[in-house]
């Protein structure tokens, strides 16, 4: 039994690889929802507290929202991360695969999902020096910035640290591997463990992080 989560990782494991879960999300998953946009827990949390913002409707990535939908993204964003930060005390790491990498790979035929999900996690995870190795960043200010700079460069990695600026790095003509960021947040905080959401077999985290945040 799951409590009040009664779904186990596996069920959602499974429903990834036939449709977008962003797009039908689970019930048993939403905090809030606004017109356009869905924030979740994260049923393969890194941390309790781990959540997703996604759009209701399909787009590929946060710089592929239009512009009359920024705002309210912004302001369900801001919302979430005050509640994060109230419930646990920890500064707000935000990430985002622009279209760069996928969530899962099994086969040419599973390759996914590029639908727009941003992480937010109440930990300072630093993920700047691992990736600056790798890929050239530019910093923005604002979400019209980072709209203008996928329009020139498309595929992308989007990491905000606490306290540093918003940086997007460039993944356009590179080989991105599934779940990067999810990757180097795992042993950053010292769970490489919890890189690979497919293995994951209890809901502990998530569970611990939405009963704290109730």
């Amino acid at each position: 039994m799951y409590g009040i989560f009664m779904t186990s990782p596996i069920e959602f494991q499974k429903d990834a690889t036939k449709k977008c879960v962003f797009c039908q999300p689970s019930l048993e998953l939403i905090l809030k929802q606004t017109e356009h946009f869905t924030l979740m827990l994260d049923p393969f949390a890194l941390v309790p507290g781990h959540l997703l913002l996604t759009s209701r409707e399909h787009y590929g990535c946060l710089g592929e929202l239009p512009e009359e939908l920024q705002e309210e993204a912004i302001r369900l964003r801001n919302d979430a991360c005050e509640q994060l930060y109230q419930a646990f005390k920890e500064p707000i790491t935000r990430y985002e695969h622009g279209r760069a990498g996928h969530c899962l790979l099994r086969d040419s035929s599973t390759r996914s999902c590029h639908h727009y999900h941003e992480h937010l996690i109440p930990k300072h995870i630093p993920l700047h020096a691992q990736l600056s190795v790798h890929f050239k960043y530019l910093t923005y200010q604002s979400n019209a910035d980072l709209c203008a700079l996928y329009e020139r460069y498309n595929e992308y990695l989007l990491v905000v640290e606490p306290g540093m600026e918003n940086r997007f790095y460039i993944a356009k003509d590179k080989l991105v591997e599934p779940h990067l960021l999810r990757t180097l947040s795992a042993k950053a905080i010292g769970f490489p463990e919890r890189a690979n959401w497919e293995n994951y077999t209890s809901c502990t985290l998530m569970l611990e992080g939405k009963q704290i945040l109730q």
